[in-house]
């Protein structure tokens, strides 16, 4: 069962690179298609919400640059993460999976910006899926 989605941060958009929709969560876990593992830091959010994926291996395609609308949080989570992230291009989402191998966030991104969006504390949007947070889409 998919956690309990959670908007108190001011934002209610579902467009690419803002909230990720259950619909949009259910498909990304029943049909993620191709997942390219990325190298990914907090360093890597610019202020404007802009970040360029970094495939972790050899990877024959370019990667994107892609947006996100509360860079502030997107980096908080980056620097707390302690796993691996990948880049679903089918679903315009980054997949966060912990070291013990489950995933532990999901985060809508889109390869065209628009306006940031005033946020709040990310603590309060996570929901408890029993393994741990599981955060969608900040």
């Amino acid at each position: 069962m998919l956690p309990h989605l959670d908007h108190r941060d001011g934002c209610t958009m579902y467009a690419p690179g803002h909230h990720v929709h259950w619909i949009h969560a259910k498909k990304c876990v029943q049909e993620p298609g191709r997942a390219v593992e990325l190298l990914l830091t907090s360093g890597d959010v610019r202020d404007d919400g802009w970040l360029g994926l970094r495939a972790a291996f050899d990877h024959a395609e370019e990667l994107p640059a892609v947006w996100m609308h509360a860079p502030t949080d997107l980096r908080e989570l980056l620097a707390g993460h302690r796993g691996r992230v990948f880049w679903l291009p089918r679903w315009h989402a980054l997949r966060f999976v912990g070291l013990d191998g489950e995933a532990t966030g999901l985060v809508n991104v889109g390869t065209e910006g628009g306006p940031l969006c005033a946020t709040v504390a990310p603590a309060s949007r996570r929901t408890d899926s029993g393994r741990g947070d599981f955060t969608y889409g900040l």
